[in-house]
Formats: structure tokens, sequence, C-alpha cells
């Protein structure tokens, strides 16, 4: 029975699709766990006697599963002997014309590694695996001949000596021409794969060779143009340090640093975390002296925690609370100036994902670190936030619009001498393209309202008269529903069509955010990315209602004159974007009744329940929604006798009826409270 399952096993080993081959691995493990001594040994034998054909094979899928065979069956082999003969074939196939060959050619060094020890890496196999690593950079120069720099040995030399001082002689007759074919360049991944499964391998065994000339040949790898090597070359240098002594570590240390800190701060996602990876072994490794490694090494690993790919954020936050503990602060504020130049540095770099995980971090220092360190440095804080406020992308323009948030907050003399130039980038974002950065644009100047009063109210008031009454002349072709009973979008072109909206108004109803946008880039050569398109009246009034939800928690006696305002903008339907606009205005609707108070808004009431009630009714969910929560609000702020007082019969067969009405209902991010920074909050500094 066993032997007819082992002819199972052969067949799935070479079949061309690698699930199948995968199995058949499998396969052989199960039969070799399960099996009877005397069984084991058959079945061992058997294989072996195969693995050696399909290594051999002009298949490239029979020498991949003959190499991921020869893995199983050297773990469980007793003596050494077919290890032996193993090692110039796995050896040979490094450099193998298919990856996946070379790939399971080096989990055979781990397994020799692991059966072996040291002792196998004495036997050349050092010089084998490292000169292909070698030729792999003299191949990216030119240089991917045969004979070594200074005269020395190329791979194929050196293979010879382990074929020469084996008892095993390659048979594979087809293979002869691999090294021909094969250049170094292309191999050099695999290469140090196959180095890093070898140092898997041998573990501690391996420390007594290692020296710093081995970690300055894999510290060539983190610069290599190819983000799959340096991504490979960080895994490795992670096993290296596994294995290498105390003193070796110490004394490459800067290297070691400045060679993580490259890969921390790389354009690639995979490239960060398996740095990420090589960062936290190197620091457990080097508890007794990594402080001196610190300022390189920590704003790397501080930025990553924001860093948009989930993954590597979330490692890193671990790694960070794993090694820092309840120390990170003050380690961060021991070198303050170093972290925020790796900052700003970042905050203009390729990546978006960069830039906003710089932005994170700026605010995170403006809140945590001592203000008495960040004040010198504020004006470069401002600079950098600014032009990333201008970014193109809006999750970037979002994390810097609450930097300056924090920046306006705990820095309000510091930063006065940049409000002209603030107050405009922030007016010309009440309009932006991206609905979170116009309420993050409100935001911000309510905070800016509450540091500067009354010289940031007034120009607040101005901004509110000529941006929120902007979506009344809205001018585009009126949809089909004409802003009622808009159950899905319109499907006719004509309906749907973008307009052109400034260009029909009269230059009176231009906005400020229109104004401001044309300055803000004039004053730095940049332009501002905010605006993809060209902005639509609504979305003034959008980000004006926003900004009245902050002006009445600061200032609500001045707050109330708007308020005819909102009636208007609720009544004028008529336009694509209406419903939009009333998710908006119905969320936000309640907090500002509370902030006014009851006795302001009172008169109010009644001018807002058509309206209220027609978007209950409307057939988009999100407007319902928004609906349905105000409300419920004011019937519990008003008071539910009063409330139902104002209503007709059908308003009240459809409050009383709706599943959605509920006096107790609470929304998830409205209220000006709900607003709590993005940055800092939970990376765990």
């Amino acid at each position: 029975m066993v032997m007819v399952e082992m002819e199972e096993v052969l067949v799935k080993l070479t079949d061309r699709m690698q699930i199948k081959r995968d199995h058949g691995v499998s396969l052989l493990q199960s039969l070799l766990d399960n099996a009877g001594n005397v069984q084991r040994q058959d079945v061992w034998s058997v294989g072996v006697e195969h693995v050696k054909k399909l290594i051999s094979s002009e298949e490239w899928e029979s020498r991949h599963g003959g190499f991921c065979a020869a893995k199983v069956l050297v773990l469980w082999e007793g003596e050494a002997t077919y290890a032996n003969e193993l090692v110039p074939e796995a050896l040979l196939h490094l450099q193998d014309p298919e990856p996946g060959v070379r790939l399971a050619a080096g989990e055979c060094l781990y397994a020799l590694g692991k059966k072996q020890d040291s002792a196998l890496y004495l036997q050349c196999i050092k010089d084998c695996v490292l000169q292909c690593i070698e030729d792999g950079f003299d191949d990216e120069r030119g240089m991917g001949d045969e004979t070594g720099q200074n005269g020395e040995k190329s791979f194929q030399d050196k293979l010879d000596h382990v074929q020469h001082n084996s008892n095993h002689a390659s048979t594979g007759g087809g293979l002869s021409d691999i090294h021909q074919r094969a250049k170094g360049g292309r191999y050099l991944e695999t290469s140090v794969k196959a180095l890093q499964r070898l140092l898997d391998g041998c573990g501690d065994s391996f420390s007594v060779h290692v020296t710093p000339q081995l970690w300055q040949l894999l510290l060539k790898a983190l610069q290599h143009q190819n983000r799959f090597v340096r991504e490979t070359g960080f895994l490795c240098i992670s096993s290296l340090c596994q294995v290498s002594p105390l003193e070796v570590l110490k004394e490459s240390g800067e290297l070691i640093s400045n060679g993580l800190t490259l890969g921390l701060s790389d354009n690639w996602s995979q490239v960060r975390f398996a740095a990420s990876i090589a960062t936290r072994t190197f620091m457990q490794r080097t508890q007794q002296f990594n402080p001196i490694f610190y300022p390189m090494i920590l704003p790397a690993m501080c930025l990553n925690r924001y860093y948009g790919a989930e993954g590597l954020r979330l490692y890193s936050q671990d790694s960070w609370q794993m090694l820092m503990g309840s120390t990170g602060r003050d380690e961060v504020a021991k070198s303050v100036d170093n972290f925020l130049d790796y900052y700003v540095t970042h905050a203009s770099a390729e990546n978006r994902l960069v830039r906003e995980a710089a932005c994170h971090c700026i605010a995170e220092l403006l809140v945590k670190i001592d203000p008495e360190r960040i004040k010198p440095l504020i004006s470069q804080v401002l600079a950098a936030l600014m032009g990333c406020f201008k970014d193109s992308s809006w999750a970037v323009r979002d994390a810097a619009c609450s930097a300056l948030g924090k920046a306006i907050t705990g820095f309000a003399q510091e930063v006065r001498c940049f409000l002209p130039a603030l107050f405009d980038l922030l007016f010309a974002h009440l309009a932006d393209n991206v609905g979170s950065v116009r309420e993050n644009s409100a935001f911000t100047l309510g905070s800016a309202m509450r540091s500067y009063q009354e010289e940031a109210i007034d120009k607040v008031i101005l901004a509110l008269e000529q941006l929120l009454p902007m979506a009344k002349h809205q001018v585009d072709k009126p949809c089909c529903c004409n802003g009622a009973n808009h159950r899905s979008p319109c499907s006719s072109t004509i309906h749907t069509k973008w307009h052109d909206p400034l260009s029909k108004l009269d230059s009176d109803f231009r906005t400020t955010s229109a104004i401001a946008l044309v300055v803000a880039s004039k004053g730095n050569g940049d332009d501002d990315q905010g605006f993809a398109r060209e902005i639509e009246p609504w979305e003034s009034s959008d980000g004006g209602i926003y900004l009245l939800r902050e002006l009445s928690a600061v200032a609500p006696s001045k707050a109330t004159k708007f308020l005819p305002v909102l009636v208007e903008l609720a009544q004028s339907s008529g336009y694509v974007k209406y419903h939009n606009l009333m998710e908006t205005l119905f969320r936000l609707l309640p907090s500002i009744a509370q902030n006014l108070g009851k006795r302001n808004f009172k008169p109010y009431l009644e001018l807002f329940i058509d309206p209220l009630f027609q978007a209950l009714t409307c057939g988009q969910r999100l407007s319902e929604s928004a609906s349905s929560y105000c409300i419920s609000k004011l019937c519990t702020f008003i008071g539910p006798n009063i409330f139902k007082a104002r209503l007709n019969s059908s308003q009240l067969a459809i409050m009383e009826s709706s599943s959605f009405v509920v006096a107790t209902i609470s929304a998830p991010g409205t209220g000006t409270e709900m607003k709590e920074s993005q940055s800092g909050e939970d990376a765990g500094m």
C-alpha cells in the first residue's frame, strides 16, 4: 500500500501544475511520518533514486519537484550520505534558468544546513553562494564573465571544486551549459534568498563565519535598482542579524543602521516591510548598545507607524511598542530635530502614502512633544504642511489640514505671521472637490476662531456670506426628479453632464475659495492640486455648512443670521447634487441648532420641515438616513410634543411609521466633538 502511494507521489512531483507538485511533497512527508521503520527506509530509498533522476531532467517542472522532495528526504536522512551528494546539485541549480527551481534549490540549502550545521559552510558552499552573489553585482556592471576581479575564481571554478571533493558526480548531461546560459545579474535575487535559507538552516552555528566583509556584500543588495533584490536583501539581513555575534553587529552597526534606514524609507511597500522585519531583529539583538543607532533608525520607524499599507503600519506599531515600551516619547524628544527634518523631507516624497504618513507624524510631534522644543522649528513645519495642503492626493491634503489645526491650537502666536496664507488656503479648500477635505478645512478654521477670536471670526463671517448661498446659483440642467423622489442617478446624459458653473455666474457670486486659490497658487509658485475640475457652487455651500457649524460653536450670536440662508438652500432643489448637499445639511443641522439654542432656532424650525420629509422619502439612502437622524435629534431637542405639533397629518404618519426615525438615534462622526485628530491617537508613541 505504501509503495502504491509512493508511485502517486512520483507522478505528482512531475506534474505541470505547482499545486499538484506541492501536494506530492506533502504526501511524501506524510508517508515518511506515518510509515514504520522498515517501510520508511524503503520509501526513503525509492524517493532518493527517483529524485536524482528528476533533478537531472530537462523539464523544469520535474527539477522543481525533485528539489522540493529532496528537501524532505534530507531532513529525514539518518546519515549524511545523500546530503553530500545533493550539495553540488543544489549549488549548480542556483543558476537554473527557471526561478522556481532556483528557489527550490535554495530550500535544499536550508535542509542541508539543518543537517550538517556549519560543516556544510566550510565545504566551499560559502564560496560558491557568495561568488554567485558577487557575479550578480558584477553582471550589473557588465563584468559577468567567468573570471572575477583581481584574478579570483569564478562561480563555476568554485563549483567544480565542490564537485571534485564530492563522492557524487553530476549526471545531468543536458545541464552542462546552464552557467553559460545564466548570467549572474538575472539570478541575484534567488542567490541572496539561497544565502538567507542557508543562514536559517545553520542557525547559531553559522556565527563563527560572519565577518564584516559578508555584511558589506549583503548591504550592497540593499541599494540595488531591482526592488525584489532589495526586498530579499533585507530578509537576508534579518537572518544574518540572528546569527551574527554582538561584536560584529556593533562593529558594523553604523553601516547596518544606514542600510536599514534606507529600506525603511524605500518607495516600495514590500521593501519597507522587509526592512521593518530586519530592523526589529537588529534592534532586539543589539539592545545592550542600540541607543547609539536611535537617531538614524527611529525617525523612519516612527513614520511607518502611519504608513498607508495596513500590514506594514500594524507591524511597525507592534515593533515600536516592543522595542521602545514606555520610553518612545522621551527618545523622540531627545532628537526632535532629526525627526522633524526626516518628516519634512518625506513630506515631499514621490510616494503619496509617504507624504500622508509624514503629515500624520508632524501632527503627532505637535501634540506629544514639549512645545518649547517645537517652537523654533514651527516655520519649517508650516512650510511643509502648507505644501502638502496643495497635494494632488486628497488623503495628503486631509492629513495636512489636520496637522495645521494642531499647529494653530498649540502654537497660536508662532503661527500668527502665517495667518494670511493659511486663511487663503483654508477658505479655498472649503470648496475642495473632496468632502472630507472640506469638512477638515472647516474644522481647522474652527480651531483658528478659538485661538484668534475676533480676528478669525470676522474673516469667517465674510467668507460665509459668499460661500453659503452659492448652491442657489447652481446652473446645471435640472435632474429628472427635480430634486425629489430621486431613487437612482439620472440616466440621461443631458442630466448628468458636468457643467462649467463659475463661467456662468456673475462676478459678485464668485466664491472666496476661487479667489484664494489664485492667491495661494501665486504665493509659492506651486499649483494647488485640490481642484481636479472646476469648483461646483454646491461644493462651496457644502463647505460653508461645515464652517457654519464651527462658527455656531464659537460665536452662536453671530451664526444665527445664516439660518435663513440654510432654509433657502433646503428649498432650492432641482440640480443633480441637491441630495448630496442635503445630506450634509441634515447631518449638521442638529449640532447647529444645539449650539444656537432653542430660542434662536425655533422660529426657523417649520421652514425646515417640508425639505426634511421630502428627503426622508426621496429614495436615496444616505439622504434618507441624514434626514431621519435630523428629525430624531430635533424632536428630542425641541421636545416631541412641540415638534409633532408642527407636522401635518401626512408628515406625522410618515414619522410614526418610519423605521429610520428614532428619537434616541446617534450618528457617528457628525458633531464637532466627533472630529478628533487623525494623528497620534492610535500609533502608540
